[in-house]
């Protein structure tokens, strides 16, 4: 085997990944802005890519070679996938891989990490040290005992959530059509609404699709206790951020903890003047990080691994079957 191989995670990938990848073919680590990686993708046999760039139409149809896109996520909304399959390549990705994703607890780290400053208004108690100021009383924040925790996706990321909660002393309830009561009768199963407007905090853990985007707009935010706090680690768009803004300044929720942003694929071409951000600079009850869930480096060690070696049994796979016809 002797493909060309981009890999636009960079030089940062994990050595071991770079093993195996090296074994493959003619590998380049770059890190590329969206108009760079369009210029050069036609060149390429196999794409290892990350989130910051969008495999779109325009993308794929300059991509004459390309066999397979390999991308260390679950969310595959950055990837053009019904194009990609009548281009006939091969999209590798996490989704669906539980057993290895059961390790991987990043995301749920920090989406817990997340509440906790928000409860506790952390970040701004900080900085107020940071400007040599010790006022006990004014950070006077909420313990998370006794607390209602509603948890929108019980998959791999809802279930952590649920074992932290519970760990913390919370009350856990959860909403997911795909899941049955007597799969975590430790929990309460409830409806959607129901869930909206008994927790105290709603954690967010679905994928982006038709049904997810935007289902957290207005006429949720007004079924929710004026003292919510809601966590997003999913993607973006599952929130409306121009109604959430308008919730927070109105005082129908309490706050919102985030590493992700609806628009945060478009950031390379200037990210500025962002109406949220600019919330944040000066009010304690938003908080914005980079989608950094999954950045952390066991995590990035863990998975680029499991890349590289899902993409070689795909190939030797392929090999076989070519030899056997």
């Amino acid at each position: 085997m002797n493909f060309k191989i981009l890999n636009t995670i960079g030089k940062v990938y994990t050595e071991e990944a770079k093993e195996i990848l090296n074994k493959l073919g003619d590998v380049n680590y770059l890190d590329l802005t969206q108009e760079e990686f369009i210029q050069v993708i036609e060149e390429y046999d196999i794409l290892v890519v990350g989130l910051g760039l969008k495999i779109n139409k325009e993308v794929l149809s300059k991509a004459k070679k390309l066999k397979v896109i390999a991308t260390a996520t679950t969310g595959l909304d950055h990837i053009d996938l019904d194009y990609a399959e009548a281009q006939g390549i091969e999209v590798i990705s996490l989704r669906g891989e539980n057993e290895f994703l059961d390790t991987i607890t990043g995301t749920a780290e920090l989406s817990f990490g997340l509440m906790i400053d928000l409860m506790r208004f952390t970040h701004g108690a900080f900085r107020d040290v940071q400007d040599y100021k010790w006022d006990r009383e004014k950070w006077r924040g909420h313990n998370l005992s006794e607390k209602t925790l509603g948890i929108v996706g019980m998959g791999r990321l809802g279930k952590m959530m649920a074992h932290f909660g519970s760990a913390f002393g919370m009350n856990i309830i959860f909403f997911d059509p795909n899941i049955e009561q007597e799969s975590f009768p430790l929990y309460k199963k409830v409806s959607f609404t129901e869930l909206v407007s008994e927790g105290d905090v709603i954690s967010i853990h679905v994928h982006l699709s038709e049904d997810t985007e935007n289902m957290f707009g207005k006429q949720v935010f007004e079924k929710m206790k004026n003292s919510a706090l809601l966590i997003n680690t999913s993607r973006g768009k599952i929130v409306n951020e121009y109604d959430l803004l308008k919730a927070i300044k109105n005082n129908e929720i309490a706050g919102y903890g985030t590493d992700v942003l609806a628009d945060e694929l478009d950031f390379d071409k200037g990210f500025s003047d962002h109406p949220m951000v600019e919330y944040s600079k000066n009010n304690n009850n938003l908080i914005i990080v980079p989608h950094i869930g999954g950045m952390t480096y066991e995590s990035r060690e863990k998975t680029d691994v499991f890349i590289a070696e899902k993409i070689e049994r795909y190939l030797k796979s392929k090999n076989k079957q070519s030899k056997a016809k």
